[in-house]
């Protein structure tokens, strides 16, 4: 962006104007030339900002014709939030020409393909004697080309990118130092976000965490050490853990968890004078229960947009014998969501922090009532993503971190089937399991070991539980639990003829690997698999929010290989979809022609790759002259990694 100049305007009774006029044409000309230009032109007069010139390209963005003589704000009453009023209204105050890139806009909060990306100029306009009279905007439309870049970005994803050395230490760094990710609990949805101060290439004091209590209860931290650099990011690591451990002690409440807090902070002379917030989140109960110590107060957002800050506890920092105050107790209701977040967010110089905390009001609502095609679907990854993009577009003068917790309005429910064990049904577990996990927002590596778990049990069941009978069941259950526990069980009541009488092979080395727990009770009514997970929900550190949306891995493809065979060259077999007990066999026959010869098996597209196709690629890989690829970050990849596979594919 730049700040330069500003131009001087005439009026028709300014001796100038009619020479302006011969130099600029015939006024019919210029009228029908304005019209014409794909660019938003507009031209705003007095503080108010009044619309007396607006050409056809930006009746249509502000989706009415009638907006000569309105001030922008009645204009476009859909910009609120979006901090572009107060950019349009500190351009004509300061007189200073304004220059912005790709600012993503939304002029209809209801409809998500309404987004816009604008990169656009405001070119100040004075009175003779040198006082603001208006301003221009210039405004060109540059979605199409930011889609299309990120389409190719996209198709690059998996290639490394060369950062600048100070860069990839202060992201190494941070990212050790801070949580990637956050619990996944029925009834609260969490994000958070951490930037780093662009005049800061180091380490910063700024931490969060978030600590499930039981009981779908969960502890909320934000707090900030002074200074930059080895010593503040090791003071914060410090403070962390303390409150973590404290936190999860049985019996301890807020009150005694900050009085432990505040012990180890007056140890440390680094540890001195850090602010807190922690606030502890009850769906149960619908309430929160907060304390500040000299750190600013929770932001709870409507789902209405309506926003309030809850009272401040006013306690002092931590460790310099100032005011403990006590924790305060306030109501939420379903559908709300809170915002924790250090002071980098509300400050910015020249302006008071009654203006940071309306600014951030602001863009907190509109985020809760409005999201476009790229923003994040879930409100804690929207809020915390518009957040720090939206009030960071003014510049970064210190560390900012964000946390958002979204209180639903039901827990969610547990995934309850019963069907019959037959190879046919796996397909349609899978989507099951896939669908129900798509809303808890979890990390694509988490979702896959749901599913991989469910699957192989479930495998097992259709091969050994019912050899001498036939139909059989199975039976899943997977659920959420208070602590962000996936409690999965997958039952039937057959007889088993495997070895040992239960499970067993490469399937279950397979859910050992993905669960946490796995726990198998065979007998005579049949057998049982209790299996655990803890999944997780992606944090960001830096500007990059491509994680956070993730989604869960796409299960209803359908299973095919694709063959290329040219001369001079390896065959190569492409294969999409899942790669299970069903599918192996025609992978199998895929490939079976070209055993011969040096071959490359690209599983890129692969969407589930079980025991069945483990076992296949071992014989393969050991026995032919074959070569995997499967890129980092592909499901096939996840699980090649968990076996010793990993070392045979292509780098």
């Amino acid at each position: 962006m730049t700040a330069t100049g500003a131009t001087g305007s005439t009026s028709p009774d300014d001796p100038r104007f009619a020479e302006l006029l011969r130099l600029a044409g015939d006024p019919a000309a210029i009228v029908e030339a304005f019209e014409r230009v794909p660019a938003v032109i507009v031209y705003f007069e007095g503080p108010d900002l009044i619309v007396r010139a607006a050409n056809a390209a930006t009746r249509e963005l502000y989706k009415r014709q009638d907006v000569i003589g309105l001030p922008l704000r009645e204009a476009t009453p859909v910009l609120g939030g979006q901090e572009l009023y107060e950019l349009l209204e500190k351009v004509y105050a300061e007189q200073r020409l304004y220059s912005a890139i790709e600012w993503r806009m939304m002029f209809d909060p209801h409809d998500p393909d309404n987004e816009v990306v604008m990169t656009f100029t405001l070119i100040p306009v004075r009175n003779p004697d040198g006082s603001p009279r208006g301003l221009v905007a210039h405004s060109v439309d540059v979605s199409a080309e930011v889609q299309e870049r990120r389409a190719a970005q996209e198709r690059i994803a998996g290639a490394e990118q060369k950062l600048e050395a100070a860069q990839q230490v202060l992201f190494t760094l941070q990212r050790h130092l801070l949580p990637d990710s956050v619990p996944v609990l029925p009834q609260v949805r969490l994000a958070a976000h951490y930037l780093v101060a662009e005049a800061e290439l180091q380490a910063g004091g700024d931490w969060f965490d978030a600590v499930p209590l039981g009981g779908g209860r969960v502890a909320l931290v934000v707090g900030d050490v002074v200074g930059h650099g080895a010593e503040a990011a090791a003071a914060m690591a410090r403070l962390q853990t303390v409150l973590h451990e404290a936190l999860q002690r049985p019996d301890t409440d807020i009150a005694d968890a900050v009085r432990w807090l505040d012990a180890s902070a007056a140890r440390t002379p680094a540890t001195r004078a850090a602010t807190v917030c922690i606030a502890v989140l009850d769906p149960g109960a619908g309430t929160i229960e907060y304390v500040c110590r000299a750190h600013p107060p929770p932001l709870v957002c409507h789902p209405d947009g309506r926003t309030e800050y809850l009272p401040h506890t006013h306690g002092g920092p931590l460790g310099v014998r100032g005011v403990s105050a006590a924790p305060i107790t306030r109501k939420v209701d379903p559908g709300d969501a809170v915002i924790l977040y250090t002071d980098g967010l509300i400050e910015r110089p020249g302006e008071t922090v009654r203006d940071g905390l309306d600014r951030l009001a602001r863009v907190a609502a509109a985020a809760v009532t409005g999201g476009g095609r790229t923003t994040p679907r879930m409100l804690p990854d929207r809020l915390t993503t518009l957040a720090v993009e939206r009030i960071t577009r003014w510049g970064i003068h210190d560390d900012v971190t964000v946390l958002a917790a979204h209180l639903l309005r039901e827990p969610v429910s547990p995934l309850v089937l019963d069907v019959r064990a037959d190879a046919a049904e796996l397909a349609g577990l899978r989507e099951a399991v896939a669908d129900w996990l798509e809303p808890l927002g979890v990390r694509p590596t988490d979702a896959l070991g749901v599913m991989l778990a469910v699957c192989e049990a479930a495998t097992n069941v259709v091969e050994h539980a019912y050899v001498d009978r036939l139909p059989g069941r199975i039976g899943v259950v997977a659920d959420l639990d208070g602590n962000g526990a996936v409690r999965l069980t997958v039952d039937d009541d057959g007889t088993w003829r495997a070895p040992g009488g239960g499970p067993g092979g490469r399937g279950i080395s397979l859910m050992r690997a993905v669960c946490d727990e796995v726990v198998i009770d065979s007998g005579d009514a049949g057998t049982s698999v209790a299996m655990t997970v803890h999944p997780r929900h992606s944090t960001v550190v830096g500007r990059d929010d491509d994680g956070v949306s993730s989604p869960v891995p796409e299960q209803r493809a359908e299973f095919r290989t694709e063959v290329t065979d040219e001369p001079g060259d390896r065959p190569r077999v492409t294969v999409h979809g899942p790669v299970d007990a069903t599918t192996t066999p025609l992978l199998q026959a895929a490939v079976q022609r070209y055993e011969a010869r040096s071959l490359v098996v690209d599983l890129s597209p692969v969407t589930m790759l079980a025991s069945a196709g483990v076992q296949f690629l071992y014989r393969l890989t050991e026995d032919h002259p074959v070569e995997l690829h499967a890129p980092a970050g592909c499901p096939a990849r996840y699980v090649l990694d968990l076996t010793d596979l990993g070392s045979r594919v292509l780098p």
